[in-house]
């Protein structure tokens, strides 16, 4: 932190709902060391309406700090794909003390790069137009004074001061993500610099400064491009979504569509900001050596004086019924990828819990795992499989159920379609074994108990908990639910949902007379999509 610069000391009292709960998890023996895992949730709201988890731990004197807003990819706006995620880089960029030597300087600078920007969009977006062409001689003009204000700015700017700050208090783990339902930002810290951390979090949602807007902007473009307009893979995944979602946004890449990035303009990134990132849409997970009552006084000081802001409804498109198959062909030199999705209800539906045994049935209870059904069978057995997985993701809204798969050398995307299936069909007329379910009750306790014993982890399943599922408590309803499905709930929700007339076919085609190149792994398997809760 530069000398000179102290934290604001206005505070307002403390208005919260108190709740207080405990709750010990025995680890299962063969699976972990015998211990319990001490679950003691503190939760308050403060009168700005932020929601507050902490977790008290003092095994290490270290502390996870989670910032959930619950904003993502589903509410941007139409032709404005990829603000969320835009707005998440910006949030890095500095406030009015840091990132900059002379912010009153930067201002007028600021303003001049938004009058010129506005006027080079206007003359670019004649290419859309068939009656009146762009002015390439202006064109030229307006990007030439642009970089001269530009450069002019960046005589003022501290490149990464914030990231160069939390490095220097010894932070780890520092990031963030936009997924679709919320946009996340975490850190892990020394204990003694958590009054640090509120400072600087507070000051970011108070103060921010959208410095260097459209070159962050070209940063997102570039990212884009390399994750999914060069790689096959990337592309398929955006194609088999837009197929499969036709009306929710869902269908929408959260990094956005390439032209709507383009567009974007500061101005309606800070909109957006002052719209979303309010305290009453924001939860807290702090896990780790903290007092939680000086912390909650804390939280009181520098985040109560933020103003909770009117949430506008999100006015959600739902998806129409399926009528039918649907499929997409993406052709690339690339090797050959295989999706299969089937519409499914969002976290918190009792059809869900029997879905999620289902997918352990099929791919193994962990990522890794060889233990699932399309493993032994497609891979092992069959050899059709290089890999194959299978399952779904925790959403606010209906999602899907969906099977990855790459053929192995010599097999087919027809041969492996075909014994996911059958696999399919053996679910439904066969109901799993005593001992399948058996591994998949011991694994749900296993990776909840691991969860529960890394702080950035708690702190990343209460905060999605609670968003998502409206409460942190669902980890616990979750668990003993799963527990309880029955091989007659995993056959009857295996009819019900995995059908031909739902399903929606992704297929990576090797291109006629292509060499072949490696699966590019960049589109997440269907087990792990869901954004870095």
């Amino acid at each position: 932190m530069r000398s000179g610069l102290r934290p604001p000391t206005r505070a307002v009292s403390v208005a919260l709902s108190i709740a207080c709960y405990w709750v010990w998890l025995w680890a299962l023996p063969g699976l972990l060391p015998a211990q319990n895992v001490e679950l003691n949730v503190i939760e308050r709201t403060l009168k700005n309406g932020m929601r507050i988890l902490m977790v008290e731990r003092h095994d290490s004197p270290t502390v996870a700090l989670y910032l959930r807003f619950k904003v993502g990819g589903v509410d941007d706006p139409a032709g404005k794909t990829g603000i969320a995620h835009v707005l998440e880089h910006m949030m890095f960029k500095g406030t009015q003390t840091y990132g900059t030597s002379a912010y009153k300087a930067e201002i007028p600078l600021m303003e001049k790069i938004d009058r010129l920007y506005a006027e080079l969009d206007r003359e670019l977006r004649k290419h859309d137009s068939t009656s009146e062409k762009p002015d390439e001689a202006k064109i030229k003009r307006l990007k030439d004074e642009l970089a001269a204000v530009q450069q002019e700015q960046k005589k003022h700017i501290v490149t990464d001061e914030l990231w160069q700050t939390y490095q220097r208090l010894g932070g780890v783990g520092l990031n963030a993500t936009t997924g679709a339902d919320s946009t996340q930002y975490f850190v892990q810290l020394p204990s003694n610099q958590l009054e640090v951390w509120m400072y600087l979090e507070s000051d970011r949602l108070a103060n921010p400064i959208f410095r260097e807007f459209y070159s962050e902007r070209d940063v997102v473009h570039e990212e884009r491009r390399m994750r999914t307009d060069t790689s096959p893979e990337g592309l398929l995944w955006e194609s088999f979504q837009a197929t499969a979602f036709q009306a929710h946004p869902y269908r929408n890449p959260i990094i956005g569509w390439p032209s709507d990035i383009d567009h974007l303009r500061r101005e309606e990134v800070l909109q957006y900001f002052k719209t979303y990132y309010a305290p009453n849409n924001l939860i807290a997970a702090i896990v780790g050596d903290i007092d939680p009552n000086r912390t909650l006084a804390l939280m009181e000081k520098y985040f109560g004086p933020l103003p909770a802001q009117t949430i506008p409804p999100r006015n959600i498109t739902a998806e129409p019924p399926q009528r039918g198959e649907r499929r997409i062909v993406v052709e690339a030199d690339a090797q050959p990828r295989l999706y299969i999705g089937y519409p499914v209800p969002p976290i918190g539906h009792e059809d869900g819990y029997a879905l999620d045994v289902l997918s352990q049935v099929l791919s193994g209870v962990s990522a890794r795992s060889r233990t699932g059904r399309l493993y032994k069978s497609l891979v092992l057995d069959k050899k059709i499989a290089l890999n194959v997985d299978a399952g779904s993701s925790s959403s606010l809204y209906p999602n899907l159920f969906v099977f990855s798969a790459t053929p192995a050398q010599g097999k087919t995307i027809q041969d492996l379609e075909k014994a996911i299936y059958e696999e399919i069909d053996k679910i439904q007329t066969a109901r799993p074994t005593d001992e399948e379910l058996t591994r998949v009750r011991n694994g749900v306790d296993a990776s909840l108990i691991r969860a529960m014993r890394s702080n950035n982890g708690l702190a990343r399943t209460l905060s999605s908990a609670e968003h998502l599922a409206g409460t942190w408590r669902f980890i616990l309803t979750e668990r003993e639910k799963t527990k309880a499905v029955t091989a007659d709930d995993i056959q009857r929700v295996t009819k019900k949902y995995l059908t031909e007339q739902s399903r929606t076919v992704g297929e990576l085609r090797q291109k006629p007379g292509a060499g072949g190149g490696e699966a590019s792994g960049n589109a997440p398997s269907a087990q792990r999509w869901e954004e870095a809760q």
